[in-house]
């Protein structure tokens, strides 16, 4: 999943120590699309860490959801962990 050009993404939880507004530049740098909602057109659910809800530990973000339900539709969207995202980055650094 190292190339993101031309894909359109969406990011849901935190990507610390990066702010949203950085890795939005980084992944338009690198010619994707950010959106901030799931649509039949998203390529890409970026995963970052959630905020612990102590009453619903296993709560996911409404994008989460969104990006699931649309996979069990039979939509492709791939869902990307923050460490595969910072593993992208890197790898862009080289």
């Amino acid at each position: 999943m190292g190339d993101v050009k031309g894909k359109i993404i969406v990011i849901t939880g935190s990507l610390r120590p990066l702010t949203r507004q950085e890795v939005i530049s980084f992944l338009e740098k690198q010619g994707a699309i950010v959106q901030n909602y799931i649509s039949n057109q998203t390529d890409i659910l970026i995963a970052g860490h959630k905020q612990l809800d102590l009453f619903e530990p296993d709560k996911r973000s409404k994008k989460y959801e969104a990006a699931l339900k649309r996979r069990e539709a039979g939509h492709l969207i791939a869902i990307m962990s923050k460490e595969a995202f910072f593993s992208l980055v890197k790898k862009s650094q080289l």
